[in-house]
């Protein structure tokens, strides 16, 4: 099956998602999840209730309807758990009703009878009695089948859903959206080096694929290797985990760092970092670049100094400080300039420093331009 990027599954869920119940399937520390707060932070799905992911893993008895006793007329009805964002004043039919954005987390993991009850809300858009109003949209999570992680949807269900793949991000994918939030620089300077590596999929050395004939044992030692036993490795997640561990590492010595980041994303992954780390430690403070532009020592070291661009990059976040930086990175070697313009200028952070006089004209020497993100 063709497999679809992020960008691409969150398309497709907002086309289509209001009539039908989109399965995504992916390797574990993609961003599946990240997939229900991108949706809620879309314009698109401002007027939606967004209820809080549900893990279905953690749902039991009650946990989506509970029977409630009309002795009156002598009846019974299901009333939804208020997780799902439906109630007798928000559901079909009800004036001034918002339709919900429900993410169904895991789903293929939950034990059948709770795949059973979840049905109703999967196919119908109902939670017991409620309808759900008009636009909602219900998507669902989890992961590959051959990950070996006890994912199983039954094949007369399957047929009545969508199923999507949704594939790793690659390195550039991926260091867009670590720019735009601010992960550490040392981070995003490593995975600038290693590369595409460390976002290649174990999917890669399987017959036809990318790497067919090579041992993945030997040929990358970062990434999740189902057959083999491993406590952690490389994914998107696991270097979001490890930028805080690093802008943390003030409070504690290299040896506790280490252990940290290797219970994070492996020893292969630890160990290679930490190069970077100790280039980071040739960096300026940022508060101090901002205070003395002019003057703050510039590192010598290459690799530091593109630590410093990132830092610069990812730190900023108003105007004034944007003025400073730019008198700072200005200073630079001009490969520096032209590698922090390239960089701000695939950047929504571009914001900070589009009125910033000397930063248009980096980007005029360096013959940018900008899409205006």
């Amino acid at each position: 099956m063709q497999m679809l990027s992020f960008k691409q599954v969150t398309q497709l869920i907002k086309s289509v998602g209001h009539k039908r119940t989109i399965i995504v399937e992916g390797e574990n520390g993609i961003g599946k999840t990240g997939l229900f707060y991108h949706l809620a932070n879309d314009p698109f799905f401002a007027n939606h209730v967004h209820v809080d992911p549900i893990d279905c893993t953690q749902l039991s008895d009650g946990s989506v309807w509970m029977p409630d006793i009309d002795r009156e007329k002598g009846v019974s009805r299901e009333l939804p758990n208020e997780r799902f964002g439906v109630h007798k004043d928000n559901q079909k039919g009800v004036n001034g009703s918002r339709p919900a954005l429900v993410f169904l987390d895991e789903i293929a993991k939950a034990r059948q009878y709770i795949k059973d009850v979840l049905a109703p809300i999967v196919y119908e858009r109902r939670v017991g009695n409620y309808h759900m109003p008009e636009g909602s949209v219900v998507f669902c999570a989890t992961n590959l089948s051959v990950e070996g992680l006890g994912d199983s949807i039954q094949a007369h269900l399957r047929n009545r859903l969508v199923f999507v793949k949704m594939r790793k991000p690659t390195q550039a994918e991926w260091r867009e959206w670590a720019i735009d939030r601010g992960l550490a620089p040392e981070v995003i300077a490593w995975t600038d080096e290693v590369g595409q590596t460390l976002f290649d999929s174990f999917l890669d050395y399987q017959t036809g694929a990318k790497y067919d004939g090579q041992k993945m044992e030997a040929h990358n030692q970062y990434i999740f290797n189902p057959s083999i036993a491993q406590t952690s490795y490389v994914t998107p997640r696991s270097i979001h985990a490890a930028s805080d561990i690093v802008y943390a590492k003030d409070g504690m010595d290299m040896e506790t760092l280490l252990s940290a980041l290797s219970g994070t994303m492996g020893e292969a992954g630890a160990e290679s970092l930490k190069a970077f780390i100790q280039f980071g430690e040739q960096t300026q403070p940022f508060p101090r670049i901002v205070a003395e532009p002019k003057t703050c020592p510039v590192p010598d070291n290459p690799v530091a100094q593109i630590i410093t661009v990132l830092k610069c990059i990812t730190q900023t976040n108003d105007r004034e400080q944007a003025e400073a930086v730019c008198e700072y990175i200005l200073r630079m070697r001009r490969e520096m300039q032209s590698m922090f313009c390239h960089n701000l200028a695939q950047s929504t952070r571009v914001s900070n420093f589009v009125t910033v006089k000397p930063f248009q004209t980096m980007l005029q020497d360096n013959k940018i331009y900008f899409t205006g993100k």
